[in-house]
């Protein structure tokens, strides 16, 4: 991302509650930031969430997110038992993510989160909506 372009964000949970609710207004409203791409667990879906929000990227699984190169951060929004899995595929794929707090189910998978992201010099971040912070790691 240069100075002047703005950060291409894939939302993954676009259709759940915090999402909509949350972050499409904070991630539309964000000079520097671009909702670029919703996620959710199935293709229509996506596809309603996409077209509701105005976006033109629409993917029904998150490896398939993921691989979009255009997609610089992931945000993930979706219910915490899926934190862990959805997190590594971002991070695996080299996305800078913000995951909704907590980060895991446990220490382990918190722990484990902040490696992957220190191991590919990527920006984590954890917070909530409720709290009015986010916390990098």
């Amino acid at each position: 991302m240069t100075s002047t372009s703005r950060l291409r964000v894939g939302l993954i949970g676009a259709g759940g509650r915090w999402g909509p609710w949350a972050h499409v207004p904070a991630l539309q409203g964000l000079p520097e930031t671009e909702l670029y791409a919703v996620c959710t667990a199935h293709a229509d879906t996506a596809q309603a969430a996409a077209d509701k929000y105005g976006v033109k990227h629409a993917y029904g699984d998150v490896k398939a997110l993921a691989k979009d190169p255009q997609v610089e951060a992931a945000l993930v929004a979706v219910r915490v038992p899926a934190h862990y899995a959805l997190t590594k595929d971002a991070l695996d794929a080299g996305k800078h993510v913000y995951c909704e707090w907590p980060l895991g189910a446990n220490t382990k998978e918190a722990d484990a989160y902040t490696r992957w992201a220190r191991h590919g010099l990527l920006l984590a971040m954890v917070g909530g909506a409720f709290s009015q912070q986010a916390n990098l790691l």
